[in-house]
């Protein structure tokens, strides 16, 4: 698996949004999903987290998402981050707790935030990743 940059997004943001990093998940020469970066304090992402993953339908199932969050804390190199989900998330839950991730709390976003989310996001499970403890598996 690689993470191939895309982009740094850090110019002419929408208030609110912080700098990020986006990068392809590839896998034997394919995109598999992509992974981001969001640079901020946990403040600014405690709802949306400081990364985010998407893989494709078809190549879920095999765990790269979590291999991707790994490559990219070598990569970056980042000690502790924000990570969040949506409670019935499953997939995305797995990785998380397959990362070794903290379970902080499950809130409700405030109204004044749920401008950045979709129209059925309204709570969040919010979890701490510190990078530097190991893994299960």
């Amino acid at each position: 698996m690689q993470l191939k940059l895309i982009d740094y997004i850090d110019k002419n943001l929408p208030k609110g949004f912080t700098p990020y990093y986006l990068f392809s998940i590839v896998v034997d020469e394919k995109e598999v999903g992509r992974i981001t970066l969001r640079k901020g304090s946990r403040q600014e992402h405690y709802f949306d987290g400081h990364i985010g993953y998407h893989i494709e339908p078809e190549y879920r199932g095999h765990h790269y998402a979590g291999q991707a969050c790994l490559l990219l804390q070598e990569m970056m190199g980042f000690q502790e981050v924000i990570l969040t989900c949506d409670p019935d998330n499953v997939a995305s839950l797995k990785t998380i707790q397959g990362l070794g991730a903290v379970f902080l709390e499950r809130k409700v976003i405030p109204i004044k935030q749920r401008r950045f989310f979709s129209h059925d996001e309204k709570e969040k499970m919010i979890f701490l990743w510190k990078a530097t403890e190991k893994i299960e598996g």
